[in-house]
């Protein structure tokens, strides 16, 4: 009876013994595995000047594989925090660098990386803070030199209500953004001539980008102005 038990323990045992040393090699293989597609991906990665007019493939921007980087680090001439003020009223601006930011569009069949910036905006009001816009990780500007950013941002203090489509309208959609919209104006950035005895100084402008619903018409924001913050100022950098 024991010499039976102890053959049943011993199977069991070499049981035990030959399931560990499968998973071991099934651990191995997956590490080798995920190494290989790391290795490959980095190995397949182009890295192309944000800058450059090199002609690159029609589909570059679809692959994966192309990062349009800031090669000569022209987008850290404008991060920073940056005010205007105007009597007891202060608006500010906070331009931060995004490093290799994945953009995947899957509707647009868009998937590359980038490096951009994001911008954030305060108002303060006799020195308080009264708006604060949200945290952004997706860049909405980038450069083709050290001297000008182009790119969108949100006007959060605008906000359409619905709009309508003329019946004729060739997308036949009647309300096109249903409770409304905030604006997105189109927005430029320019680094002014610098001056030794003053902080670095830039422009910062705003202007209407084309949208077929006509929300920046919209009779909600007669007699008010176009945006909600400072256009066409120039901003001063705050340590």
């Amino acid at each position: 009876m024991e010499l039976l038990v102890l053959k049943r323990y011993r199977v069991i045992f070499k049981k035990m013994k030959m399931k560990k040393f499968i998973y071991k090699i099934q651990f191995k293989l997956t590490i080798i595995y995920l190494l290989t597609n790391i290795i490959f991906v980095m190995k397949s990665q182009i890295v192309v000047d944000m800058t450059s007019d090199e002609v690159l493939p029609f589909n570059y921007n679809e692959t994966g594989q192309y990062y349009e980087k800031d090669i000569h680090n022209y987008l850290d001439n404008f991060t920073g925090t940056w005010e205007y003020v105007n009597g007891n009223e202060k608006f500010q601006i906070i331009l931060t660098k995004i490093v290799k930011y994945h953009f995947v569009n899957s509707d647009l069949k868009l998937n590359f990386y980038e490096d951009g910036i994001v911008l954030r905006y305060k108002k303060f009001t006799n020195g308080n803070l009264v708006f604060e816009s949200p945290i952004e990780d997706k860049p909405t500007f980038s450069a083709f030199d050290n001297l000008k950013l182009e790119g969108y941002m949100a006007d959060y203090g605008r906000v359409t209500v619905d709009t309508k489509l003329p019946l004729d309208h060739i997308l036949k959609l009647g309300v096109l953004r249903q409770g409304g919209d905030y604006f997105h104006p189109s927005c430029t950035i320019e680094r002014l001539p610098l001056n030794l005895s003053e902080p670095p100084k830039i422009k910062f402008s705003l202007s209407l980008r084309q949208s077929i619903g006509g929300e920046y018409k919209n009779p909600a924001y007669n007699g008010l102005p176009t945006f909600s913050i400072p256009n066409n100022i120039i901003m001063t950098k705050v340590p």
